[in-house]
C-alpha cells in the first residue's frame, strides 16, 4: 500500500527566510502577509529535501503539502513553476491565527478521517519540532527536515 508523505513549505523543501520575521521565536504573519509578494515569492529557493519529494511523487505515494501560510495566486504559481508535485494541499485559511502546530494538527486529523487513509503508513517532515511533535499524536511518523537538508539549491 502506498504511503500518505506529508511535507511542509518553508524550511523544509523551500528556503523562504529571506521573508520572514521572528518576534520572541514567534513567526510575525503579518510581516509574512506583507512581504508575500510575487516578487519575494519567486525569490524562494529549493531545499534539497525536494528531491526526496519527488522522488516520493515519482514512487507513486500520495503527496500532500502541509502549511501554515495562507495559500495566495503566487504561492501556487512558485509551486508549478517549479514542479512541486502533489496530490493535496493543507494550508492556513485566510485570517486564521492558530499557532502552526495546532493548525496543523486540526487541518490534518480532518484529512486521516477520510476513509481511503485509514491504515495508511503515514510520514511527515517538517521543520519545527512541535509541529513535529504534535502531528505525531495522530499517529504519523515525525521526520525533522534539517536532518535531511545541507544546502540549499538555487531556483534561479
Amino acid at each position: 500500500m502506498k504511503k500518505i508523505i506529508i511535507y511542509d513549505l518553508d524550511g523544509t523543501i523551500i528556503d523562504s527566510s529571506h521573508r520572514a520575521k521572528h518576534i520572541d521565536g514567534k513567526l510575525d504573519l503579518e510581516h509574512w502577509k506583507t512581504n508575500s509578494t510575487k516578487e519575494n515569492i519567486f525569490a524562494d529557493d529549493l531545499l534539497p529535501l525536494y528531491w526526496q519529494l519527488r522522488q516520493d511523487w515519482l514512487d507513486g505515494h500520495h503527496i500532500v503539502l502541509c502549511t501554515a501560510r495562507e495559500m495566495g495566486k503566487y504561492d501556487k504559481e512558485y509551486l508549478q513553476l517549479m514542479n512541486i508535485p502533489y496530490n493535496t494541499l493543507i494550508s492556513r485559511p485566510v485570517g486564521n491565527t492558530l499557532p502552526d502546530s495546532e493548525l496543523k494538527k486540526k487541518r490534518l486529523s480532518r484529512f486521516f478521517n477520510l476513509k481511503w487513509t485509514w491504515g495508511r503508513e503515514k510520514i511527515f517532515y517538517d521543520d519545527n519540532q512541535k509541529n513535529l511533535a504534535d502531528v505525531s499524536l495522530l499517529g504519523v511518523e515525525p521526520r525533522y527536515a534539517p536532518n535531511f537538508n545541507s544546502g540549499i539549491l538555487k531556483a534561479w
